[in-house]
């Protein structure tokens, strides 16, 4: 980011040398008491005329950066001595990268003498800061002065032993395949170059005159900004911030593109369930997507930025730097405010570490996240939150708050429970021969493979009702999606526990075929475990289309019912017709497996 922000300050100091005692600024704009006559010459004719200083004037001259020096602009020059650096180095460079690698890394406003005790933090030119210290003899950026204090009518020249070591800021390693060349991070460098923007900063420019009814500008200063900054919350050219950044090679890249991409598979027209208050319309929701590929492009490219980076200055990230942390070196915590729990595994694939002005780049060979933590998360779906409830037929609803503290452990156990309150929605059936029946949307669907689970809360939930019968639910599911075509498609779990079905047979003496498919259904279907609050295994099942960032609504929606006949009082006494259900949980097969393959 190339951003003159002294111009302005400069002119204000100029135009207060009118008013204010020139005393005021004599540390900074003028030449100490120690004159020579080469404070009568300007910067650029004193660094002309030492035999010494050729080398840095031919590169002043090949930036151009030699008629600034000549004017009246106030400046600190510290220059590196012939043979001291490798100067070829710096011809080969273009004069913008010249410009801002080496002559502005060795320029500051104002004036900056080598007196006394100094230990002060030079801002220079292209915005990097250098230390500047010592006592009697001094120090640039570690480098020793060879001279000091040399005066010149617009400013003050040292000499230096050799160069201010140039350290880029992140967005400018990732930026320019220079800076970061043999890293092989084109894909990274490719996608930030897609959003970035460069304009004209009107309020910081210099207004000249207009020509052809068209407003010039004497000094323009040009503002380069990244849409991706917002985006990953992150500052990249910022100096005065200090992040770690992974950066994944080209191979990494690919490898984690191709993964992500998988669960981002839209489709031009994607199909919901319709619902208008308690009734299912006949004609499905459908909506459109105008350009698929595109979509799944820029999702997929930016979750697999979106956790690449880290401020060092956030408590959990201080290990990063070498600087003990609180919490431990066990978690990273994302700019996007996610936290990851492997960062051994994660940092064992770095190949290299390079220091910038503004943290560290580490390069991966591989991204070792766990995709339930980044791109494919697990989906709990609150049951109680009025914008996940489709419509509930033949019931009233009510959504109840419970504490752990007022739930009987003793009688119920609550290891499952994800956190101290528990919320549900109670669906109370309306009586008689009342069938319930609850549909709920699940919201942000990917195209994925996951384990689904509901819920169940039992009827003695509070301490208040521990005397009351724990009856079980006995329910269907039914799942309403898209398939690839854009058709809407219906799909009903069945309990697929061979003891479960063959018990409950056996208790109620039928057998297949007796009373039809419904009777086949019955045999299926799920009961809850009243002894807890249950979290119940429906099934598995693979998503064909991703519904994430589509409208409000489309979106596939689960049935939950209890079909059954209460004519028979087997059915109507061993089974409550309320429903008391706190979540759907869509579980990612890769998490399932995860914690399967920890439990060996």
């Amino acid at each position: 980011m190339k951003i003159n922000k002294y111009i302005g300050m400069a002119m204000m100091a100029t135009g207060l040398l009118v008013v204010v005692s020139c005393s005021d600024f004599d540390d900074y704009n003028k030449a100490g008491a120690d004159a020579t006559p080469s404070a009568n010459q300007t910067l650029w004719e004193n660094i002309q005329q030492n035999p010494q200083l050729s080398d840095f004037a031919s590169l002043l001259k090949k930036s151009g950066f030699d008629n600034e020096l000549g004017q009246t602009q106030y400046y600190t020059v510290w220059a590196p001595l012939n043979g001291t650096f490798d100067v070829a180095s710096f011809q080969s460079l273009g004069n913008d990268a010249l410009m801002r690698q080496f002559v502005k890394n060795h320029i500051a406003n104002y004036g900056h003498q080598a007196k006394g005790s100094i230990n002060e933090r030079i801002l220079m030119l292209n915005e990097k800061t250098y230390n500047f210290e010592g006592n009697t003899s001094y120090k640039f950026d570690g480098v020793d002065l060879a001279q000091a204090n040399l005066p010149s009518n617009n400013g003050v020249l040292h000499t230096l032993n050799g160069v201010a070591s140039f350290y880029p800021n992140l967005y400018e390693f990732v930026t320019d395949s220079l800076l970061s060349a043999g890293k092989e991070i084109d894909s990274l460098r490719h996608y930030f170059l897609r959003y970035e923007n460069t304009y004209l900063d009107t309020k910081a420019s210099v207004v000249g005159p207009i020509v052809d009814g068209m407003q010039t500008y004497i000094d323009s200063v040009m503002v380069t900004d990244n849409t991706l900054w917002d985006m990953l919350n992150i500052k990249m050219n910022n100096e005065d911030s200090t992040y770690t950044f992974l950066m994944p090679n080209n191979k990494a890249w690919k490898h984690t593109y191709d993964r992500i991409k998988l669960n981002y598979h839209y489709i031009s027209s994607t199909a919901a369930q319709a619902f208008n208050g308690g009734n299912i319309q006949q004609q499905p929701l459908t909506v459109s997507v105008e350009d698929p590929a595109f979509w799944a492009d820029s999702l997929t490219s930016l979750y697999l930025t979106g956790y690449l980076a880290y401020s060092n200055n956030n408590d959990y990230n201080k290990w990063l730097t070498g600087t003990p942390s609180s919490l431990g070196s066990d978690t990273l915590y994302t700019t996007t405010r996610q936290k990851l729990s492997n960062p051994k595994d994660i940092l064992a694939q770095a190949t290299s570490r390079q220091m910038m002005s503004n943290g560290t780049a580490v390069i991966l060979d591989s991204i070792a996240m766990y995709p339930w933590e980044t791109y494919n998360p697990e989906l709990i779906v609150s049951a109680a939150r009025s914008s996940n409830l489709a419509r509930v037929l033949q019931g009233s609803t009510n959504s109840i708050e419970v504490n752990v503290n007022n739930l009987d452990t003793e009688k119920i156990d609550v290891s499952e429970m994800k956190s101290n309150t528990l919320r549900y929605l109670f669906v109370q059936n309306s009586g008689g021969s009342a069938k319930p029946e609850l549909d709920m949307f699940l919201p942000d669907v990917l195209s994925t493979t996951y384990d689904i689970y509901c819920v169940f809360v039992p009827e003695n939930v509070d301490k208040q009702k521990t005397e009351v019968p724990t009856l079980p639910n006995r329910v269907i599911f039914t799942l309403n999606y898209c398939d690839e075509t854009g058709a809407l498609q219906n799909y009903t779990f069945l309990d697929e526990d061979e003891a479960h079905v063959n018990a409950f047979k056996e208790k109620y003496k039928l057998s297949d075929g007796r009373v039809g498919s419904a009777n086949y259904n019955t045999n299926r279907a799920f009961s809850n475990d009243t002894s807890k609050v249950d979290t119940l295994y429906i099934g598995e099942f693979t998503f064909p289309v991703c519904y994430y960032g589509l409208d409000e609504g489309c979106c596939p929606n689960i049935k939950i019912t209890s079909p059954f006949s209460v004519v028979t009082g087997t059915v109507r006494n061993d089974f409550s017709r309320d429903l008391r259900i706190a979540a759907i949980i869509l579980k990612p097969k890769e998490l399932v497996e995860f914690e399967e393959s920890n439990k060996k």
